[in-house]
């Protein structure tokens, strides 16, 4: 399971990479409205960075 660093509960939805070449999720959570951009660095699992790289490594990219 894959949390903000707030602990709040996420749902990955896709990935984006700025222009610095840091990996970004999309992802909504309950009681938010439309999905809201995390950095890779904001996220914690419950089975750590190898839960995170592996759901960033299977998330679809971004449509721009």
């Amino acid at each position: 399971m894959i949390f903000s660093r707030f602990g709040t509960k996420i749902t990955p939805v896709s990935k984006s990479e700025d222009a610095a070449g840091q990996i970004c999720i999309h992802a909504t959570c309950a009681g938010m409205e439309g999905p809201r951009e995390y950095r890779r660095a904001d996220l914690v699992a419950d089975n750590g960075n190898p839960e995170i790289d592996a759901l960033i490594e299977k998330l679809p990219w971004k449509a721009k």
